[in-house]
């Protein structure tokens, strides 16, 4: 049964982000092909997805840092040691480049790229630099939203790639507000719902502000219509079939 909450504003419906793709299902894994593919098919808004620099200058897709059933990292370890590794499921570590021709063959599926937190700020502006020089090859910036939990990262992507969709990502109680990130040229906070549960005034000063946010994890109906409530921009959940089910089921029962 719906509930009230979860019926009561249709306009303000957030948006579904696919966390690390939609890997539950048979044959897939997080952080692959499949999964975008998957996501894709599913129709939500975007795919979240996370890049990684080797040790050897090598972009690929993996939260990291360590690779699943190995002990190798996803920074520290060359590229070809990592690509030998097997996911579950027989699949392997993909390249961002892979990756983006996944998302090429679909340009309604935003690419929410979260480049994480590399030892230092000269590494996190070697990453970026190779994440935009490959973007712009493959046509994809318009396509990207560029997250980080590094402000470091945030600011570079905003200073090398003006225009870009950049997004600060935090689960710390004392997170920037959202006046501070439109400061700093950013079009959107993501927050753990901790943060954005207990400080609900952000959402409401993003909304005035023209910024974007984002609440994660979604995993369960009430935090939706937690979500709807408050006006929040986008869910991100690890279960976006079950999260485009209960948001299609509210707009039909609207009509």
């Amino acid at each position: 049964m719906l509930t009230a909450a979860g019926a009561a504003n249709l306009a303000a419906q957030p948006k579904i982000v696919a966390h690390r793709g939609f890997y539950a299902t048979e044959g897939s894994w997080e952080n692959t092909v499949s999964s975008l593919a998957n996501a894709q098919k599913l129709g939500v808004y975007g795919v979240e997805f996370d890049v990684n620099l080797t040790a050897d200058d090598q972009l690929i897709v993996v939260h990291g840092p360590k690779i699943h059933g190995t002990k190798l990292h996803a920074q520290k370890s060359k590229f070809a040691d990592i690509r030998a590794a097997k996911l579950p499921n027989g699949l392997q570590i993909p390249t961002l480049r892979e990756f983006f021709e996944q998302g090429k063959k679909c340009a309604a599926t935003k690419l929410i790229l979260e480049i994480k937190i590399h030892p230092t700020p000269k590494r996190e502006t070697q990453v970026v630099e190779a994440i935009l020089a490959l973007a712009r090859e493959m046509e994809l910036v318009p396509q990207i939203e560029f997250i980080s939990f590094s402000k470091h990262v945030c600011d570079e992507v905003v200073r090398r790639q003006p225009g870009a969709t950049v997004v600060y990502v935090s689960s710390n109680m004392k997170a920037m507000s959202p006046a501070e990130a439109k400061a700093l040229g950013y079009k959107g906070l993501s927050y753990q719902l901790n943060v954005m549960m207990n400080r609900p005034e952000i959402v409401r000063e993003a909304n005035a502000l023209g910024i974007e946010t984002t609440l994660w994890m979604v995993n369960d109906r009430e935090l939706i219509d937690w979500a709807i409530r408050h006006g929040v921009t986008y869910v991100s959940t690890d279960s976006p079939d079950k999260a485009k089910a209960y948001l299609d089921a509210i707009a039909q029962f609207k009509k």
